[in-house]
């Protein structure tokens, strides 16, 4: 049976193509009685709209793409499904890639979501190299970096503030009366990476870089590393990149019969769900807010440099 068409609803209707297409994308500069017409032919004829073939000039496929780094890490995981549900209340569905922590994989990623047509990407760039963003750019692809903040460039941002909420972990620490810390973190060419440790740094003190330990993120890693750590004595607290490593830092401890929050500090990064039940002191970042205003900024095109200043969560590890 051959596929039922905008053509074919408009033909029915007695409309225009372009009156279909409004109705279905809600606009409303349609006559109520054209718009009541059309409504009850598209229930009559149980009509699904193809999304590729509603990108008429002007006009929106109700879909944004986001590319996250792990989809098995549960801080991404999670973002998708808070995305999905802040999307889902406007009626936009929700396409997502995962790059694998891979700059690569991102570039595909990204080349893949744009070719089907989505009306905007969300994403956190893995790296420093920007020429695939510029792309973007130039060739009028709407996007909305998140997480990661471009000072020297004109992109649409919803940033947190790394430096800012690791800084509250240094202090914190700093005041606990901890003078021996060791970072746990990820990708050394990370803005967060780079951004996380100057935090750190500025709210603890000035240390020398042999306390900063790079792993991948991962909590097996971080467990394994720190289980065949010799020198675990050498330290009073650790903070790592986030709330997945910080994980295996509190497994790895609990293995050696150390207890965090007494014997050593720990902390984290994130406040994932996860945390809570670790008993982890970490730093929130206001996913929910930042994703609404993302889903602001696709809907109205806006190009906007947004900065979320995340909060401190003390609990039993720190």
């Amino acid at each position: 049976m051959k596929k039922l068409t905008l053509k074919d609803i408009a033909i029915e209707a007695g409309v225009s193509v372009m009156t279909v297409s409004r109705v279905l994308n809600n606009n409303k500069n349609v006559h109520p009685q054209t718009r009541e017409k059309i409504e009850e032919i598209l229930r009559k004829r149980n009509f699904v709209p193809d999304p590729s073939a509603r990108v008429l000039k002007g006009g929106k496929t109700s879909r944004i793409g986001i590319v996250v780094s792990d989809i098995k890490n549960p801080f991404y995981s999670e973002m998708i499904g808070t995305l999905e549900d802040i999307a889902g209340k406007k009626q936009i569905s929700v396409v997502f890639a995962d790059t694998n922590m891979r700059t690569e994989g991102e570039v595909e990623a990204i080349n893949s979501l744009v070719k089907t047509s989505v009306d905007s990407v969300l994403f956190a760039p893995e790296g420093f190299n920007t020429e695939h963003i510029d792309n973007l750019l130039s060739i009028g692809q709407h996007f909305v970096i998140l997480g990661v903040h471009f000072p020297d460039k004109k992109y649409p941002e919803v940033w947190i503030d790394d430096e800012a909420g690791a800084y509250m972990i240094g202090d914190h620490f700093r005041k606990k009366g901890a003078e021996k810390p060791l970072l746990l973190m990820g990708n050394p060419h990370k803005n967060t990476t780079i951004n996380r440790i100057k935090g750190f740094k500025n709210g603890f003190t000035e240390m020398s870089k042999e306390f900063i330990e790079y792993l991948p993120v991962d909590w097996k890693c971080c467990e394994d590393y720190l289980t065949n750590n010799k020198n675990l004595n050498s330290y009073d607290c650790i903070f790592c990149y986030n709330d997945l490593i910080a994980m295996g830092a509190v497994s790895a401890l609990r293995k050696k019969n150390i207890i965090p929050g007494k014997d050593i500090l720990v902390a984290g990064f994130d406040d994932i769900s996860y945390a809570e039940l670790f008993g982890l002191t970490t730093v929130k970042i206001p996913v929910q807010d930042m994703l609404e205003t993302a889903i602001d900024m696709v809907v109205d095109s806006k190009y906007q440099k947004i900065k979320f200043v995340p909060n401190l969560v003390i609990r039993d590890s720190a």
